[in-house]
């Protein structure tokens, strides 16, 4: 019965979450879309700012709907909102989601950026609200997300928002299969060749690229190693919460690195990255046998946060179904309105299909003014 009632919930907080997704893409987001060409910087902060709202919205149905809780240990970040690259041990596919509640406590929602798979760019409503926030989509073809990486790094200075990423360096979930052929592969190199049981191996190309490109961007200013555990049920995926399976508890232990205490070299970071990852699996290790991170280590959400946090994702909640209820109304009540989700949807389409994705377009575009500009201002060579 428990299980069927958990069902229900997830859902209902599907739901809630697609409608949301959508109207917030047609009403709140491309209503910018001009200013794309007359001032992009606005364009990031405006849709950046619908996205952070809308996540806010999401941690009030992952708390108050699905009563999932958080820990927080480690670093203190709640007054320390630095440009960082954020790397994070992929459990479960649904992990992007759940680091919704622990920027949440860090005022970082809107900052907040993920790197994901290009395919998923393409969803219709949470897809393309994507794209309008700035997110990292990567094809997984080395020479394309290279560029599509550069690229990104110099929209994002452009910009001159502060921004927290999200890179997932194992490149995938754990699950039993890669898990295997993590171990295999790490098994053939001559360090860090021990097997894992609770993470994968790290992949360094994207890390040390990505890294690099915000670096000489000037774009960042700490990474932020975050380990997440799960206490309860372990959802591995969408699928899985779905059918009931809702973790009670959910564990993330933060440490800072500032920037100047990396490696310079991409050797270097590449040792960096895999050393933290061998201290990740020692973590885990020790967090599934005592269901607790560093005990020695300073809770982060006390409740003083917990009560800010928990007015705001209500408000947050409240405001986004007022939203929602409005535009329905102007749906059902007005010819225009209906023409106008119309044209947004064939829009959002037609990016996809000719410009690859609007996030392409707009970081092409940035490029070109880019190059252009430095062409203006470089200075003339005199001829003789």
């Amino acid at each position: 019965m428990c299980s069927i009632i958990n069902s229900i919930k997830v859902l209902i907080f599907y739901l809630i979450l697609a409608i949301s997704a959508f109207f917030g893409l047609v009403f709140a987001q491309t209503p910018a879309v001009p200013f794309i060409f007359l001032n992009r910087r606005l364009y990031f902060r405006w849709c950046s700012f619908a996205m952070g709202y809308y996540l806010l919205m999401a941690t009030c149905l992952l708390e108050d709907l699905l009563g999932i809780k958080i820990v927080i240990t480690g670093d203190d970040l709640t007054k320390d909102n630095k440009r960082s690259l954020i790397v994070l041990n992929h459990r479960t596919r649904l992990d992007w989601m759940f680091i919704f509640m622990l920027h949440s406590r860090f005022q970082t929602l809107k900052q907040l950026k993920i790197v994901l798979k290009a395919d998923l760019k393409r969803i219709p409503g949470p897809g393309w609200a994507m794209q309008h926030a700035g997110y990292l989509f990567l094809d997984r073809i080395w020479e394309k997300d290279q560029e599509t990486m550069k690229n990104i790094s110099g929209y994002y200075k452009s910009c001159q928002s502060p921004l927290s990423i999200l890179i997932f360096p194992e490149g995938t979930n754990l699950t039993e299969q890669t898990k295997i052929k993590s171990n295999e592969y790490a098994a053939k190199q001559t360090s860090f060749n021990g097997s894992y049981e609770y993470c994968l191996h790290p992949r360094l190309n994207g890390f040390k690229f990505l890294l690099n490109s915000m670096r000489s961007n000037e774009i960042l200013d700490a990474i932020d190693d975050v380990t997440i555990g799960y206490e309860g049920a372990i959802p591995e995926a969408e699928i899985d919460l779905l059918k009931g399976h809702i973790p009670s508890i959910i564990h993330f232990h933060v440490k800072r690195y500032e920037l100047d205490t990396l490696p310079q070299t991409d050797e270097g970071i590449g040792e960096w990255l895999q050393s933290r990852w061998e201290q990740k699996e020692k973590h885990l290790k020790e967090f599934y046998n005592k269901n607790q991170f560093d005990s020695s280590s300073k809770h982060c959400n006390d409740a003083h946060t917990e009560s800010n946090i928990s007015f705001q994702r209500r408000l947050a909640f409240i405001l986004w179904s007022l939203f929602i209820l409005f535009w329905s109304y102007c749906i059902l009540a007005y010819v225009k309105i209906k023409f106008f989700v119309f044209l947004v949807c064939i829009f959002h389409a037609i990016m996809d299909s000719f410009a690859n994705g609007v996030i392409d377009f707009v970081c092409q575009l940035d490029a070109n003014y880019r190059e252009l500009n430095s062409i203006r201002t470089r200075p003339a060579i005199k001829q003789d």
